[in-house]
């Protein structure tokens, strides 16, 4: 085969990613109007038939071929765009215009490219491995999500991680897909949360074709094109049946395509009661890891990693103090840490262990007694396992729900001190032996099953947080 026609298949490909990216007038009259002049190893010269066309690919779809060309190239190579030459006279004149436009006729700077793929992707540049904090509750998370991130779809696929809110399971993720963008600048990757997930397929369902019942190619192709699939609280899907099958489809064209697949939840696939048995199966065919809460070391270490970085006039014993009283999860460590450092801008005064005792004294003072009643712990608890209060309520012995009731039986005995006839009114006409009996199933649960345990955490933390 001639060199020429290498290009012009080579060119084919990348144009084919590009089409799924844009529009159809937009691939008619913009980019399909493009040719692929010379490419080497390190760049490529893509010639477009007039300078309109250039200044379009130049502003508008610049990071989308140079995307694809990334992909198909399978390395990182230079995109440089011309204009195709038309006559010695014209030549001269494209040259002055060249000259004329300055830096639009460079290739965009690399981290600003980078900045754009981030935020094509759905990433947050903030989270990377370099400012995670790793202790014993995440380091086997964290040393997978490394591992993922080196070698995408080659070792641990699909990784499952699960653990309580606020213990930075979105950070690691997003660390993942921001490592691979840096350092692998030919994949695709794309990060969603379950609940963005729902709603872009509703969107696409109605406002695409086949009368409401099929989500859009545009949709599917976003997700079912990447190399790394990056997916954040996935129990939002549980009990979304339409949502359940698309995502089993996506699943596996990702899988069967060997591209990474990372997933995460507050809890363990077997835990999901309104999750369908295929989809959860095809969680446990990979590798499931959990996230606990940081120990007292690792609160040290975030919180001085914390100041170190914004340079906060917070000592060691302030630190210390707020490690000790905030035991919950990060994101409550780092809210405690912030109104601390809050009061003592707005006042004037040196941060002290005394002035950290008194701030951080009023907070857990007013959470302890936040009072809950016996409905709001209901509606936690069927938020918590995806299901509906009426079930609770109902005369349905399931083993879906007979463990969700004896939480809220549990619960409503713990946090309110409720008689055991009442409970049992409440749920439904219940006998207070059976009250008695759930309360106690649970209260041994929690020193035997670590699940149990995390179960009731999370709860607590869904009533508890403002």
């Amino acid at each position: 085969m001639k060199p020429e026609e290498n290009f012009k298949e080579f060119w084919k490909k990348v144009l084919a990613e590009v089409q799924l990216e844009v529009t159809p007038v937009v691939f008619g009259t913009i980019i399909s109007r493009t040719h692929l002049e010379q490419l080497d190893d390190n760049s490529a010269l893509v010639l477009c038939a007039d300078e309109f066309i250039r200044k379009n690919m130049e502003k508008k779809y610049f990071a989308i071929v140079q995307e694809a060309l990334n992909r198909i190239a399978k390395k990182d190579i230079k995109l440089v765009l011309g204009v195709k030459p038309i006559s010695t006279t014209t030549d001269k004149k494209i040259g002055q215009d060249a000259k004329d436009l300055g830096p639009l006729f460079q290739p965009k700077d690399p981290n600003e490219l980078l900045n754009e793929k981030i935020n094509k992707s759905g990433l947050t540049s903030k989270y990377t491995f370099e400012n995670y904090i790793t202790g014993k509750n995440n380091q086997l998370a964290t040393a997978i999500a490394k591992a993922v991130a080196e070698k995408p779809g080659e070792i641990y696929n699909p990784v499952f991680i699960y653990s309580g809110v606020g213990l930075g399971k979105t950070h690691l993720m997003q660390a993942i897909g921001n490592f691979i963008l840096k350092n692998k600048p030919g994949m695709k990757v794309i990060y969603t949360t379950g609940e963005s997930f729902t709603n872009e397929m509703i969107d696409a369902i109605q406002s695409g074709k086949g009368k409401g019942r099929y989500a859009s190619n545009d949709f599917r192709n976003k997700y079912r094109k990447a190399d790394v699939f990056l997916i954040d609280d996935i129990q939002f899907i549980a009990g979304k049946d339409a949502t359940q099958e698309e995502f089993f489809h996506t699943f596996n064209a990702l899988y069967l395509s060997q591209k990474q697949i990372v997933i995460t939840s507050d809890k363990p696939p077997k835990d999901f009661t309104n999750l369908e048995e295929r989809i959860s199966s095809r969680f446990n065919s990979g590798i499931i890891v959990d996230m606990q809460t940081p120990d007292f070391e690792t609160r040290i270490a975030i919180l001085r990693a914390r100041r170190d970085k914004d340079i906060d006039p917070i000592n060691n014993e302030v630190i210390n103090v707020i490690a000790e009283n905030v035991t919950s999860n990060v994101r409550e460590l780092e809210g405690a840490y912030l109104r601390i450092l809050s009061y003592a801008k707005a006042t004037g005064e040196e941060i002290t262990p005394e002035i950290a005792m008194v701030t951080l004294g009023q907070t857990i003072k007013e959470k302890n007694k936040k009072p809950v009643n016996m409905n709001e712990i209901l509606n936690a608890v069927c938020s918590y396992y995806s299901i509906k209060s009426s079930d609770i309520k109902g005369k349905k012995r399931t083993k879906e729900l007979v463990l969700p009731r004896q939480v809220v039986m549990y619960l409503i005995k713990d946090l309110t001190n409720t008689p055991y006839i009442s409970i049992g009114d409440f749920l439904g006409g219940r006998d207070h032996t059976t009250v008695m009996y759930g309360v106690d199933k649970i209260g041994q649960d929690l020193k035997d099953k670590q699940t149990i345990k995390q179960d009731i955490v999370n709860v607590k933390q869904m009533l508890f947080s403002v």
